[in-house]
């Protein structure tokens, strides 16, 4: 949506090939209609400059959110991070074991600040530098594992293989190593608000539900065709969707690209929408808005608690689970989809630094949060530099957008911008 939204002042049409993360779901719960946000949940100031210039372009409404964090293992430990749920579990108190356990998280932060300070953290994977500073089971299985997996949706046993500098840079962006944490918010009324105001914006230069069959290039431009039949020459193409996808649509013709685009996976998770708590901590007092829930499968189970993180009535408990190995029960499910996450490795990372370095060539550029942490923000910064290195403009002082110089010289363009929302 940056991308379309902050176009050149030249035609620009935009092709939506089916539904993204940004959806809004409305249902009736008891007599009560309900809007939930299935894919957008929190920003803060500090890290999403970008999107907070987007909003206030647009108009939308936020509010206070909140980000708690719980873990529950039903062989182990079930604590969270609010005052009342740190001992939760009333034998911590006197547990020496679980004293230490949050001691080793001040040394964890401690040592990773100050050796991102000093730029001594290596070219290592998370898991060799635990193993290296001799962090313990309990540390890792309580907190630095299932924490990441719940950020970035994926097996807490993937983690490990995660680049450690870019681990350490998010926790520290993120002020999850400190004491003083940013405040969280989130959309008032759902993500749907900020879709249908750029829809609007951009009038019939939008084309909905008109999906993309195959690109190719066609003499210094390159040729579009849609599934309901239609062929178009553009000047240039924005492909802002999954990496999947757009390995999809150049697989064949564009070899530089998708020789990149093989390394960045997606793995799919299976989503309920519930009202089951017993897909929540087993003690209410644990309850938080992120709740790892350990499985014997060993998949991440990532339960949020929507009242907490919407702003939602407590009366109607409303809850978004991730990946159950038992769902909830049908009568308290009102809805399962499927979403696809990035997984971020060594190998991926090395891909999109390659791929920024050749944004523009033959007129193709590449856009999706994938190209950064997988979040709103980097989303929107890629779309961005497409946009901006084309021509367009915002009205903010854009931070951290890369402007790339086209492969050709810079004319009027039409530009084509597939964008999954």
């Amino acid at each position: 949506m940056g991308a379309a939204q902050f176009r050149t002042r030249n035609t620009l049409r935009t092709i939506r090939p089916g539904r993204g993360h940004a959806c809004t779901h409305a249902f009736d719960y008891d007599g009560h209609e309900t809007k939930v946000d299935l894919g957008f949940i929190v920003y803060n100031a500090l890290n999403y400059p970008n999107l907070i210039g987007f909003f206030d372009a647009l108009g939308v409404e936020t509010q206070a959110s909140d980000m708690s964090f719980a873990v529950s293992d039903p062989k182990g430990w079930e604590w969270a991070s609010t005052l009342k749920g740190i001992f939760a579990q009333r034998r911590n108190l006197l547990s020496p074991k679980f004293h230490r356990f949050w001691r080793t998280i001040l040394r964890f932060n401690d040592i990773a600040r100050a050796e991102l300070a000093d730029g001594t953290i290596t070219d290592t994977t998370l898991g060799a530098w635990l193993d290296r500073h001799e962090f313990d089971t309990d540390f890792r299985t309580n907190y630095i594992l299932p924490m990441g997996a719940a950020i970035w949706s994926t097996c807490e046993d993937k983690m490990v293989d995660y680049p450690a500098m870019s681990f350490f840079q998010f926790f520290d962006n993120h002020r999850l190593m400190h004491k003083e944490r940013p405040n969280w918010r989130t959309v008032t009324g759902g993500s749907e608000n900020y879709v249908r105001t750029v829809a609007d914006a951009l009038g019939d230069r939008v084309r909905l539900n008109s999906g993309v069959e195959r690109i190719f290039p066609f003499g210094d431009h390159i040729a579009v065709v849609t599934t309901d039949g239609r062929r178009e020459v553009f000047d240039d193409v924005i492909l802002a969707t999954h990496s999947d996808q757009a390995l999809r649509l150049t697989e064949e013709q564009f070899e530089d690209q998708a020789f990149l685009l093989r390394s960045v996976r997606y793995r799919p998770n299976r989503i309920y929408l519930h009202r089951d708590p017993a897909l929540m901590p087993s003690r209410k007092a644990a309850w938080a808005s992120w709740n790892v829930l350990k499985q014997e499968s060993g998949d991440i189970c990532l339960t949020y608690w929507m009242n907490r993180l919407q702003g939602l009535p407590d009366a109607r408990p409303l809850f978004i689970t991730l990946n159950p190995d038992t769902p909830p029960r049908d009568e308290l499910t009102f809805l399962e989809y499927d979403f696809d996450h990035p997984q971020f490795d060594a190998a991926a990372e090395a891909a999109v630094r390659s791929l920024k370095r050749i944004q523009g060539q033959n007129g193709l550029w590449i856009a999706g949060a994938w190209m950064g942490r997988g979040f709103h923000e980097d989303g929107l910064k890629s779309g961005l530099s497409a946009a901006l290195s084309l021509g367009g403009s915002v009205p903010w002082t854009a931070e951290g957008v890369d402007i790339v110089q086209p492969a050709r010289k810079l004319r009027p363009v039409e530009i084509a911008a597939e964008v999954s929302v």
